[in-house]
């Protein structure tokens, strides 16, 4: 309950003093300008060795599946990222909660590091649950790619375009 309200209170600061766009950004349906800028730099350290932080095109394609997942979402889910991405992207807050005083766009693969490292180590359970969802959906949306997925050498079941779901199973009459 606490975590809640002092999440709502820095996104409201946030908010408040102009830090966030509050549209998307072009061509997302969620993801705000300031909230790739966060993304581009957490995501090759969430995905050391899988992509580099040079690979723009991976990093683009892993942030326009994060955008896709974060669309089949609740809307109280898409709400309570976008209030933790206000805490990571509005400059006091995420200067005392990660350690990166300067923009998301300046940090480099080791700023990332140290910022998910201080997230994960902190004391404070809402830094802890921002930092298992943002690692969790940047994890989700590079896996969610087809040919990423492949590379686990497990394959998604497809979808059948017109196939029937399955219906719950009649219940059995008792004599």
């Amino acid at each position: 309950m606490a975590g809640t309200a002092a999440l709502s209170a820095m996104s409201a600061g946030a908010t408040l003093s102009g830090c966030t766009s509050g549209g998307p950004a072009s061509g997302m349906k969620h993801l705000r300008p300031e909230d790739l800028d966060l993304l581009r730099a957490m995501t090759p350290a969430v995905l050391k060795g899988k992509i580099r932080p040079t690979d723009t095109a991976a990093i683009d394609q892993t942030l326009e599946s994060f955008d896709t997942l974060m669309a089949d979402l609740s809307a109280p889910v898409v709400a309570g990222v976008l209030q933790a991405f206000d805490v990571l992207n509005f400059g006091l807050t995420r200067g005392l909660t990660t350690g990166q005083w300067a923009a998301w766009s300046k940090a480099s693969l080791e700023d990332a590091e140290s910022a998910l490292g201080r997230l994960r180590d902190s004391g404070i359970g809402l830094l802890n649950a921002i930092y298992a969802a943002v690692i969790r959906l940047i994890i989700s949306s590079y896996y969610l790619i087809p040919e990423n997925a492949a590379s686990t050498g497990f394959m998604p079941p497809q979808k059948v375009k017109g196939a029937a779901r399955p219906s719950a199973p009649a219940e059995e009459a008792t004599p």
